[in-house]
């Protein structure tokens, strides 16, 4: 087990310089949580409709992209940041599988989907700690891939996900790992992620909840934490349940781990019997219900206030003419944007296909992780120098 930290002086946490976004506690429409959509509205409203062309209804989006949806994970950075300034290499593991649990608490209570993001779709959030970004790199099947960093860290993952009905639920299972470096000590970590389940979507009362096992591993000491994600039972009390442990090289249990990913996480180290709350959910905004159940974090996602506007690309989430619609309540012009944007989409793959012109990302480049074997997305870092310059010129006009 590694324990000393590399001697050399951390990179500054703000290395970029970039102040911290206007922050924004409500929204200026609110929906009314008593407006219900059940999945059989969706069937009437395919009945006669040739369903290659069929469009989920706008009245079933919230009004956020996939893209800015996976930028959700960011809102608990600070267990990662933790983990990079532990000597104790299983402790940190601990906390990156934590991390990669938690992220799955900005689920809770909401039951509207994102906007599938238009091939090309860029959005970023910038802060004083970290800095992220994401692009919708394919489109059948639709893919996002994001990457963030810090003078702590950096990730990158991506979307690629096989969808199962199983007539009460859609399964969605990750086909991709998360990968994760500390940067204080060189590591890099794999995590699979755990299978997430939109439940009774035809009868009762539909929720998202999550199940099966999770594996992280470190790379270099080749430390493992097993995950097991349990899914709800017949009382809401079971909803998040989670529990699992970290072993050492030779497979001895070290430390343990339970909780809920919708509520609170403990670890218990085997070696001191000493047990300690890492993390626990922020508390939710006033009037949560009418805001889309969204998190404090989640509300800033699709903000656009006029400092903003002048350095985003034309290509961001928040620029998108229908999710800005729906956000205002405007639920007519957002299913009109919606179907524009999607039959220009449909014309340029058209003109791409007839052409024979391959599509390529402008900020990530396909890659084969030679661990995993994966098909992966790395980023090329070329966002931020554009940003610098506001060079956008390159990037196509897909609003």
């Amino acid at each position: 087990m590694e324990r000393g930290l590399k001697p050399e002086t951390r990179k500054s946490l703000n290395a970029w310089q970039y102040p911290d976004p206007e922050i924004r506690t409500t929204l200026t429409h609110k929906r009314n949580p008593a407006n219900k959509v059940s999945f059989w509205t969706v069937l009437k409203d395919m009945m006669g409709k040739e369903l290659g062309k069929f469009a989920v209804p706008v009245y079933f989006n919230e009004p956020l992209s996939m893209l800015q949806k996976v930028c959700e994970i960011m809102d608990n950075e600070q267990l990662l940041v933790q983990a990079n300034r532990d000597p104790d290499s299983l402790r940190r593991l601990a906390y990156v599988s934590i991390f990669n649990a938690v992220q799955y608490n900005s689920v809770v209570g909401r039951k509207l989907k994102p906007f599938n993001p238009i091939l090309g779709e860029t959005f970023e959030y910038v802060t004083s700690r970290f800095r992220f970004f994401s692009e919708q790199v394919g489109h059948h099947p639709p893919v996002s891939a994001c990457h963030a960093e810090s003078g702590d860290y950096e990730l990158y993952l991506d979307t690629n996900v096989t969808t199962h009905f199983w007539m009460k639920s859609l399964e969605f299972r990750a086909l991709g790992k998360s990968h994760l470096k500390l940067k204080a000590f060189d590591e890099e970590y794999v995590v699979d992620r755990p299978s997430t389940y939109a439940q009774n979507i035809i009868f009762g009362t539909l929720y998202l909840d999550c199940g099966g096992n999770s594996v992280a591993m470190n790379l270099k000491t080749k430390e493992k934490c097993v995950l097991t994600y349990h899914q709800k039972g017949w009382s809401d009390s079971t909803h998040g349940l989670l529990d699992g442990y970290v072993q050492d090289v030779n497979g001895n249990k070290v430390i343990e781990i339970s909780g809920k990913w919708t509520e609170a996480v403990s670890i218990k180290d085997l070696r001191t019997n000493k047990t300690e709350l890492v993390w626990k959910r922020f508390p939710v905004p006033e009037d949560w219900e009418n805001l889309y159940c969204f998190t404090m974090f989640t509300l800033q996602m699709n903000y656009l206030p006029e400092s903003m506007r002048r350095v985003l690309p034309h290509t961001d989430s928040r620029l998108r003419p229908d999710q800005r619609a729906l956000e205002d309540g405007n639920v007519k012009l957002a299913g009109d944007e919606k179907f524009r944007l999607e039959e220009l989409q449909r014309a340029a793959r058209k003109y791409r296909a007839e052409r024979k012109i391959e599509y390529r990302p402008a900020y990530f480049v396909e890659h084969r992780d030679p661990v995993t074997k994966e098909i992966c997305y790395i980023f090329n870092g070329k966002y931020w120098k554009d940003r610098e310059t506001y060079n956008w010129s390159h990037l196509p006009k897909i609003f």
